[in-house]
């Protein structure tokens, strides 16, 4: 069951009447009964016994971790619950994740987005282990904030800090929520149905069948990918949000304005936000600050200098933890590539950024400001990224390096004229469709990006022209989206991680 199928919207309905006519204290119960409901929609009974386990080590660990530390028990002895239970789950995870050849042979099918309730998992037991957040005595509360529906198949990851007042609260109605919720809703479905979608046969026809196309065709299916996987993911994070708002949480955002980054660490401030904040708290954080580390470094400032020394613990953490993003989607050679150049460009520039200084004054071209700089910034970061998105995206490391051959030696520009690009899924409509898609989200996004809010922008504005962006947007959802035989009805990319 989609967020883009006719049956999850009858859930939804049925969902959010059940949960606002129920009595205020039975609220948090009937959101747990119906993300069960949803899940196991989505994946079965199998998958139901997954989480279960989760949520069962999780709740029991927390309670353990949480009594060892108020005995202030030997550190030996509180890392025992914080460590098996990470080994369980962690062990869970990787056996689902990466034995996508042996589970069909058995008859298993994958669980659609452990890697998303795991990481919200072993968050919350690191941090009741570190004093941070205390252990819920209630396994039934934490069997809701690990399963919540809106955001249980693709995130965002969420702290139990973040969103457990409002989840157990059982708010009541609001109109004004219910306005804004719905918005988001609009726009989830917009992203992926008008824009993800008609992306998605560009995308398929170039990296399946590569090898019949010059450079520039494959340079403009990577970057119909670069749009399809945001459209995609954002698309399906802003439903979840959205469905959120509407029963009063509010999860983190997962996104901002990625296209407008103006470097690589930029962008991966921009983009799956959650999943990097986890990272940077529970993997670079404890990496930098280890005492190994910390020997690492001052061996490293005595040999190789001040500046050279300080550096190179920073870099050599920023590899774990792209090593980590990168085997995070797969475990194929190359998104270990995809994760290793991210760390290698990080890297570089955290060592070349005095000069990038005083490039900086003699040409004045600085991306942090606004003009000529910030776009050839953002166009330099995009360029860089549509490189790293050949290995993220292509079937393997070798199809991918024969894709950037291609592109170099052959680049048949005038492929982009005779007619090629026809026979990539759309016809001359659904081009339209697609850049009509495109700017939709670039202006939005670039609205966003001057600190202004859209929703609030368009609540303020008259009613009639609320009114006639209501509709556009619902007749494009409906007619170009749902009822239109160009749109190619794909899965969301991240629902299976």
């Amino acid at each position: 069951m989609s967020f883009v199928s006719p049956s999850f919207l009858i859930f939804l309905i049925v969902a959010l009447l059940c949960f606002f006519i129920a009595p205020r204290k039975f609220r948090w119960g009937l959101l747990l009964l119906f993300s069960y409901v949803f899940y196991w929609f989505v994946g079965g009974l199998f998958a139901l016994s997954a989480i279960t386990f989760t949520i069962l080590t999780v709740y029991a660990s927390g309670l353990w971790a949480g009594k060892l530390r108020e005995k202030k028990a030997k550190p030996a002895l509180r890392r025992l619950p914080l460590a098996l239970c990470l080994v369980a789950n962690f062990g869970l995870l990787a056996f689902f994740k990466f034995s996508n050849i042996v589970l069909p042979s058995l008859g298993l099918l994958l669980i659609p987005g452990i890697s998303f309730y795991t990481f919200q998992a072993a968050g919350y037991l690191i941090d009741i282990y570190t004093g941070k957040a205390k252990p819920e005595r209630n396994i039934l509360k934490t069997a809701l904030f690990l399963s919540f529906f809106p955001q249980l198949v693709q995130g965002p990851i969420s702290r139990n800090s973040d969103i457990a007042s409002d989840l157990y609260a059982g708010h009541s109605w609001d109109w004004e929520r219910a306005r804004s919720g719905v918005q988001r809703i609009i726009w989830g479905y917009f992203m992926k149905l008008v824009i993800a979608n008609y992306a998605a046969p560009i995308v398929n026809a170039v990296f399946s069948e590569y090898w019949e196309y010059g450079g520039a065709v494959i340079i403009f299916g990577v970057l119909a990918y670069c749009i399809q996987i945001y459209a995609d993911f954002a698309g399906g994070i802003n439903i979840a949000l959205g469905i959120a708002k509407i029963v009063g949480v509010n999860p983190p955002e997962n996104f901002r304005q990625p296209f407008f980054a103006s470097s690589l660490p930029d962008f991966w401030r921009r983009w799956h936000i959650t999943l990097g904040t986890w990272l940077r708290d529970y993997l670079f954080y404890p990496i930098i600050l280890s005492k190994p580390m910390n020997k690492l470094g001052k061996f490293l400032r005595k040999t190789l200098g001040s500046k050279v020394g300080k550096l190179l613990p920073p870099c050599l953490a920023t590899f774990c933890v792209y090593l980590v993003v990168g085997i995070w989607h797969d475990l194929s050679w190359n998104f270990v590539v995809f994760g290793l150049l991210n760390g290698i460009v990080i890297s570089i520039s955290l060592f070349a950024e005095p000069l990038m200084v005083k490039l900086r004054k003699k040409t004045g071209i600085d991306g942090s400001k606004p003009g000529f700089g910030r776009v050839f910034a953002a166009l330099r970061t995009f360029a860089i990224l549509g490189i790293f998105r050949y290995f993220a995206r292509a079937s393997s490391l070798g199809t991918a390096l024969v894709m950037i051959r291609q592109t170099v030696r052959h680049p048949r520009i005038y492929e982009l004229w005779n007619g090629v690009l026809l026979n990539l899924g759309l016809d001359y409509s659904g081009f339209f469709v697609l850049l009509f898609g495109v700017i939709v989200l670039l202006v939005r996004d670039f609205i966003t990006e001057r600190g202004k809010d859209c929703g609030t922008v368009l609540n303020e504005s008259k009613p009639v022209l609320q009114f006639v962006i209501l509709l556009i947007a619902l007749a494009s959802i409906l007619f170009f989206g749902i009822y239109s035989g160009e749109a190619h009805s794909a899965n969301f990319i991240y629902a299976g991680l």
